[in-house]
């Protein structure tokens, strides 16, 4: 452990079943209780090793499972938006975002009583076709936004963006996500599948990483990770689906079940070795005025 350097923790409160029938069956379904479960059991953690994080909310979860939001206000942990129903920011109008935004915002406020400071988009999905989604993020009088990945991926990511937090004309803070400067290039870490489907060394040695170049990591887990149960097809979708909708389907199963039945301990390792914090944490201490 670097002494003194804190990561940020958060989670992105998602059904991982819904999201899989909107975008392959475009059939909106509700959250399942799996995904109640599962962020139960992340709370029940924080509270047994007294960490604090930042829980980014879909707005259709706050609604499903509003006892969810107000618990993790309870405990004490920071309260983001995920967007309202994960549609990707870069497939919509800025009327659009904005009207989703508004709905999501109120829905996780509402359920938890207390204010959102954060927002993260669905897949990481503020491009640099679309950076206007975050003055419609400032315009809601939010304090940061943490949705850029600063490296090239093939459904995100812009490439050139500065690797830590930065305050942007429009009085927004732009937290980015974790990757390490190598000799490949920029290699993302530090959460989802580059956390769960890696060994752990690679987090132990990305967190280690980022701390010896004065750097913050910034985590992101969801509750559908620390499920044991293998990544299922949502209901009637091998009779609907076609052959190579049914393959992209299984592949993207196959890489979301790999690694969750190490996941909750891979959790628990990281928290006993690495000091953490909400993402707001990551800020200096005179932006944080804006939320007390």
């Amino acid at each position: 452990m670097t002494a003194g350097v804190k990561h940020g923790l958060s989670f992105d409160i998602e059904c991982y079943n819904q999201i899989i029938s909107k975008d392959f069956l475009h059939r909106i379904v509700e959250p399942l209780e799996e995904s109640e479960r599962n962020t139960n059991w992340i709370l029940d953690l924080l509270a047994k090793t007294g960490r604090k994080a930042t829980f980014f909310f879909l707005g259709n979860m706050a609604r499903k499972f509003p006892e969810l939001v107000k618990r993790a206000v309870d405990d004490g942990h920071e309260i983001g938006v995920h967007g309202d129903a994960h549609r990707y920011i870069h497939r919509m109008t800025r009327d659009e975002f904005s009207n989703e935004l508004d709905v999501a915002i109120d829905s996780v406020e509402q359920a938890g009583g207390a204010r959102v400071v954060g927002h993260r988009a669905p897949a990481f999905s503020i491009v640099r076709e679309n950076l206007w989604a975050l003055d419609v993020i400032a315009e809601r009088g939010l304090l940061y936004d943490s949705s850029i990945f600063p490296f090239k991926g093939r459904r995100y990511g812009i490439p050139d963006w500065q690797l830590e937090p930065s305050l942007l004309k429009n009085n927004l803070w732009e937290i980015p996500m974790s990757i390490n400067e190598t000799w490949f290039g920029r290699l993302p870490c530090m959460g989802g599948g580059y956390f769960r489907c890696f060994p752990y060394a690679y987090t132990r040695y990305s967190a280690n990483a980022l701390a010896a170049a004065g750097r913050n990591g910034v985590t992101y887990f969801h509750p559908h990770e620390f499920d044991h149960a293998n990544a299922r097809f949502p209901d009637g979708a091998r009779a609907q689906l076609g052959g190579k909708d049914k393959l992209r389907l299984t592949i993207l199963n196959t890489l979301q079940s790999r690694g969750r039945r190490t996941m909750r301990q891979k959790l628990e390792r990281f928290l006993g070795e690495f000091d953490t914090v909400p993402i707001s944490g990551l800020l200096p201490e005179n932006a944080l005025k804006r939320i007390r």
